[in-house]
C-alpha cells in the first residue's frame, strides 16, 4: 500500500506544469503559487523592484528555480516570461457598457460574469471613459476593445465574459427555400462563445425562408436565412397598367420571383410575357 503511494506521488509529481508567457501581480514578491494557484508547494521565486510595471525573466531560469525545488516545467516555446503589475482601475462602467452593448443586441443574453484586463498597466481611467467595441463583439465571447484616455492616446483591453444565449435550431431537415416557422425551429440556450454571423433569437417579424438546405439541430445564423420575396414563381399577381390618369388592373401568373422594385416576367392569361416591376405584395406594374 505504501508503495503505491509513493509511486502515486511520484507520478503526480513528473507531470510538468505548463509555463505561460504573461503573468500578472500586485506583490513585488512573487511565489510558485502565483503561478500556479494550486501547487501546494509555496516558494520565493523573485523579488521584482519596487517601482517595476514590467519585469522579465528567462524561461529556463524560471524553469530551474522550480526544478531546484523538485517541480518540472514545460516551458514549450516560451523564451521569456513576462511579469505585468495588476491595474488598480475599477472597470465596472466599462461592464456595464459591455452588458449594455450585448442585450441592445439580443435582449435575452444571460451574462454571468465579464472579466476586463487593460493590455499592461493602467492607473486609471478618465472620468467617463467611452468604450469602443468592434462589432465583432456580437458574434464572440471574447475580445478587444479600446477607450480614448485623457491625453487621447487609445487604451486597448481585453475582455471574456461568461453567458449564454437562446438560439433557433433546426429540429429536422430543411430544405433551400422551405419557410422558417415553429414547425422546422426551437430556440436553445447555448454558451455565447463564437458564432460565424448573428444567430437568430427567435422567429423575424416578417416571413423568411433558407437560403440553403441545413441538418437538424443546426443553429440558425442570419446568413442561413433570406427575406420572403413579395411575389414566388407560379402567383397569380394584379398587374397595374397605366395609361395616363387611368389604371387598370388585370390578373397574369408571375413566371420569376421577385422582390420589391425587382423586374420580373409575367404571363398573361393570353400566354404572352411581358416585364413587370414589383410594386407591393402579389402587386406588379407592367414596364
Amino acid at each position: 500500500m505504501i508503495k503505491w503511494i509513493f509511486l502515486l506521488l511520484l507520478s503526480t509529481a513528473a507531470i510538468a506544469q505548463e509555463l505561460q508567457k504573461e503573468y500578472f501581480f500586485t506583490d513585488n514578491t512573487i511565489v510558485s503559487t502565483d503561478l500556479f494557484p494550486k501547487m501546494q508547494k509555496r516558494f520565493e521565486l523573485v523579488r521584482i523592484p519596487a517601482g517595476k510595471i514590467l519585469y522579465r525573466m528567462d524561461a529556463k531560469v524560471v524553469a530551474k528555480t522550480f526544478e531546484l525545488n523538485g517541480i518540472r516545467l514545460d516551458t514549450g516555446k516560451i523564451r521569456f516570461v513576462t511579469f505585468i503589475k495588476k491595474s488598480p482601475v475599477d472597470v465596472t462602467s466599462l461592464k456595464i457598457q459591455l452588458t449594455r452593448v450585448l442585450q441592445e443586441r439580443y435582449p435575452t443574453i444571460a451574462i454571468e460574469n465579464i472579466s476586463i484586463m487593460p493590455h499592461g498597466y493602467l492607473a486609471s481611467l478618465p472620468p467617463e471613459a467611452n468604450a469602443v467595441f468592434d462589432p465583432s463583439c456580437y458574434l464572440n465571447g471574447n475580445g478587444t476593445f479600446y477607450i480614448i484616455d485623457k491625453d487621447g492616446l487609445r487604451r486597448y483591453f481585453d475582455y471574456s465574459l461568461d453567458a449564454t444565449l437562446n438560439v433557433l435550431h433546426t429540429t429536422r431537415k430543411v430544405l433551400r427555400r422551405e419557410n422558417l416557422n415553429t414547425a422546422n425551429t426551437a430556440l436553445k440556450e447555448v454558451p455565447f462563445e463564437s458564432f460565424r454571423d448573428t444567430p437568430l433569437t427567435g422567429i423575424p417579424e416578417h416571413p423568411h425562408r433558407f437560403r440553403a438546405g441545413l441538418k437538424p439541430a443546426t443553429p440558425i445564423i442570419v446568413r442561413n436565412v433570406e427575406k420572403m420575396p413579395l411575389i414566388l414563381k407560379d402567383d397569380n399577381v394584379i398587374v397595374e397598367v397605366r395609361n395616363g390618369s387611368v389604371i387598370l388592373e388585370l390578373i397574369a401568373t408571375a413566371t420569376q420571383e421577385g422582390g420589391l422594385y425587382d423586374i420580373i416576367t409575367i404571363q398573361k392569361r393570353d400566354g404572352k410575357r411581358s416585364r413587370a416591376k414589383v410594386i407591393g405584395e402579389k402587386r406588379v406594374e407592367l414596364q
